[in-house]
């Protein structure tokens, strides 16, 4: 413990000290892609290299396309994906003119300097006809995106200004279709708000994403316009937009810590293309209608579903108004009105269904999650406040990279020094080839590169599945301190069927108060797990190809995990942000992003407690995608995943077998069989019950959820049981909460907003199912707004 707190006291010391430049722009640059057919090939790229000026007067539109798009890398229609040409595109200070679009290229980053952000300012003349100043996704002559956006990974825009004021008529700041692994943060976007002028700072119509956060917009028709199956989005600020947020369409929705100031509408939800939107410490200041709403009272579908929690409105004379303008909810025109909670949609508390439309639902709200009145929340540090001279390279410490070279020895001999020293790991980017586990002590800090810093197990230590060995271990159990980790992915390369990607141990007990005067909890913030689908995995189209024929066959060549993320019991005090925990259903690098067949056993199992999980995702693991097990002190924000495409061809749990009783694996031969005691009747009719679990929860105490997507789109590789008028009959349940077996005091679970595709029961306790699809009938997606385990009620 005092050894923590004097690495944290020199840690903030260093922090207080005022530096020229940003770090960014100092270090040595020396990230590799090493399965790129280009020796050269230049992954950090400095834009003023490329010739821009950035003197707000010369067209740098060209130079900026030109440092993008250097190095033959995957931008136009002949290619779809590609992870061997990632980017940082980096920014120094100044004013970019621009008089037509930057195009965005696959695996890109943008960054710009955060002590000082550059900015991307449209001349006059810039073409009323293009999407946006940053178009990450143009449309072909096709009509057709040039990405298919639900496969839109691995993007970044960071510390930018995006300047549309003196563009007249049409214009948008960035256009984003994306998927997981993206993020927006820390920009500010200034639009004319000019009553002829059609001006927003984000438009967003397709994809399966994601996260945004800590970003500001002045003026605009519409602040932003989003679209997307779902959406995590923490901290956006308007002022003056006409409508801060136009919700185009979604399947659920998480907001959190918006701030409207002076607009006329705040969110216009009033598409019947909207699923769910939840919406939690908030706050609405002189706006004339704060929510519009298209769901009609009464309405039994889960349609429009809306969960608010913590929200003020203040000078706001109507909370809630109906698409014609009636309203529903009122505010206070001079005053200030306070929402501790408000839910309109079916609940289940845990029967169901019922209607609930007002403010009749006390939240419970654990403080042990919260700082003040909020649920705790913390972005991802960028280290502005350090010189290049604190940062230790992994390049310059022997680490190679090359996917070739064993940096097992490398890596733990740095990530040591840098424990001892205080100082923060650069990860180039690279791919580091490890034969056995990779330690990260306490107090330690990692920062990565374009996401591109690959840490990849391979060899016999991770191949056995009776002995489960991590790729990178966080702590050993025991362990007190802290680590901060960014920008990162942990993968494998072959058959490691005993790998579990990541192991998280630590306990940061100074933060058990949450408060700024200690240390703060730990924190992961876009570190990823990616098993298969790239260049250099041995787990591509040709060596993992789908095998929809062969009746219940796996490759063994292709069993490439045990588990791939797990947060023992030990651990204490984590915070993530913007993680995919993902085993490759198609391979990124093919042309055509063919299926593959890749097994992993387990997804992420939450054994801790006081864990935050803020926009996150888990997909296309054999037999459950996240596992609570006595966990306490949870909180899980507009949660994410799939079922795997070839369930169940073969069915879970094969090819793993071997269940761990210890870790609560699920038995699905005892669940399944048709004598099963009080057999649910989600397992009477044609769908199959030998699926993996979207969530799973056992004996946890104090999980709230806010937001959910679980998703069951393929049998066998066909979508044809969630697309059909048949209905939703890929697999029998997707979201199980065990009996409380620990006394009424012990289970304790709410969750709001659950949407779900494909799974006929939406909620199964024990052995009874509390909500069907059909009877929360929405958008795709099937949503209800409340859930409540039996132990609360």
């Amino acid at each position: 413990m005092a050894k923590m707190k004097r690495a944290f006291a020199l840690l903030l010391a260093l922090a207080s000290v005022t530096w020229a430049s940003y770090w960014m722009d100092d270090i040595n640059h020396q990230g590799i892609a090493p399965f790129n057919p280009l020796k050269n090939y230049q992954v950090f790229r400095n834009v003023k290299t490329w010739g821009a000026m950035g003197d707000g007067v010369t067209d740098d539109t060209a130079a900026i396309n030109a440092a993008i798009a250097d190095g033959n890398r995957c931008g136009g229609p002949s290619c779809g994906g590609s992870t061997t040409s990632p980017a940082v595109v980096y920014f120094p200070p100044g004013t970019y003119l621009i008089t037509s679009p930057i195009i965005g290229f696959y695996y890109t980053q943008i960054i710009g300097d955060p002590t000082d952000m550059p900015v991307i300012k449209a001349s006059g003349n810039f073409p009323t006809g293009a999407l946006a100043l940053l178009d990450s996704n143009p449309y072909m002559n096709t009509g057709e995106l040039n990405f298919q956006a639900t496969n839109v990974f691995y993007r970044q825009v960071r510390n930018m200004v995006f300047d549309t004021t003196a563009v007249r008529g049409r214009a948008t700041g960035i256009h984003w279709p994306s998927s997981q692994a993206t993020l927006i943060q820390n920009c500010v976007f200034r639009l004319s708000s000019h009553p002829d002028d059609t001006h927003s700072g984000i438009f967003m119509e397709e994809g399966s994403g994601g996260m945004m956060a800590d970003l500001v917009f002045h003026g605009g028709k519409y602040g932003a316009r989003f679209g997307n199956q779902q959406y995590t989005m923490r901290n956006l600020t308007f002022y003056g937009s006409d409508t801060a947020i136009d919700q185009i369409w979604n399947w659920g929705w998480t907001y959190k810590s918006l701030k409207i100031v002076g607009s006329r509408v705040g969110i216009n939800m009033s598409s019947s293309d909207v699923g769910s939107i939840t919406l939690l410490d908030s706050s609405f200041v002189n706006v004339t209608t704060a929510l519009i709403t298209g769901r009609n009272p009464g309405n039994t579908t889960g349609l429009g579903s809306l969960v608010i929690q913590n929200v003020e409105y203040k000078d706001v004379p109507t909370v809630l108004a109906a698409a014609d303008g009636t309203p529903l909810l009122l505010g206070a025109a001079d005053g200030t009105v306070y929402d501790t909670g408000y839910a309109r949609g079916n609940t289940y508390a845990p029967r169901g269904p019922y209607l609930i439309e007002g403010r009749e639902l006390a939240f419970s709200q654990p403080q042990t999650l919260k700082l003040g009145d909020r649920y705790y929340e913390r972005s991802k540090p960028q280290y502005q406040e350090y010189p290049a001279s604190s940062f230790l390279s992994a390049r310059d410490h022997h680490a190679v990279g090359d996917g070739v070279t064993d940096d097992t020895d490398a890596l733990s001999t740095l990530l040591h020094t840098a424990a001892n020293s205080s100082q923060i790991v650069f990860l180039d980017a690279g791919y580091y080839k490890v034969t056995d586990t990779v330690f990260i002590p306490p107090n330690t800090r990692v920062v990565g590169e374009a996401l591109a810093s690959v840490i990849m197990g391979v060899g016999q230590k991770f191949s056995d599945p009776s002995n489960p060995r991590p790729v990178v271990q966080v702590g050993r159990r025991g362990d007190v301190g802290f680590v901060e980790l960014s920008d990162l992915i942990v993968s494998t390369q072959g058959a490691t069927a005993g790998a579990v990607m990541i192991e998280y141990n630590l306990n940061t007990p100074a933060a058990e108060n949450t408060c700024s005067q200690g240390v703060p909890p730990s924190g992961l913030w876009d570190v990823h797990v990616r098993v298969g689908g790239f260049k250099g995995s041995q787990l591509q189209a040709a060596d993992c190809p789908t095998t929809p024929i062969e009746s219940n066959y796996a490759n063994p060549a292709c069993v490439a995990g045990y588990m791939s993320m797990h947060i023992t019991p030990t651990a204490r005090n984590l915070y993530m942000e913007n993680n995919w925990i993902w085993v490759a259903d198609h391979d990124i690098d093919d042309w055509n992003s063919t299926q593959i067949s890749v097994f992993v056993g387990r997804g992420l199992l939450v054994e801790g407690s006081r864990i935050w999980l803020v926009g996150s995702s888990v997909e296309h693991h054999t037999l459950y995608q996240y596992q609570l097990l006595n966990a306490s002190d949870v909180w899980m924000g507009q949660i994410q995943t799939e079922t795997p495409y070839y369930q169940p061809n073969p069915p879970a749990p094969y090819p793993g077998t071997q269940l761990n009783m210890a870790l609560e694996d699920p038995d699905f031969a005892a669940d399944c069989r048709p004598d099963a005691p009080n057999r649910p009747l989600s397992l009477e009719g044609d769908p199959p019950c030998a699926m993996a679990w979207g969530l799973r929860i056992l004996d946890s105490k104090n999980v709230v959820v806010f937001g959910a997507g679980l998703y069951s789109f393929f049998n066998n590789y066909s979508t044809s049981c969630s697309t059909t008028k048949s209905g939703e009959n890929c697999q029998a349940r997707i979201f199980w909460v065990g009996q409380d077996t620990q006394g009424a005091d012990k289970m304790t679970v709410e969750l709001y907003n659950l949407n779900t595709i494909g799974s006929v029961s939406m909620i199964t306790q024990g052995a009874v199912d509390l909500a069907t699809w059909d009877q929360n009938r929405a958008t795709f997606a099937s949503t209800l707004a409340v859930f409540r385990s039996q132990a609360q009620v």
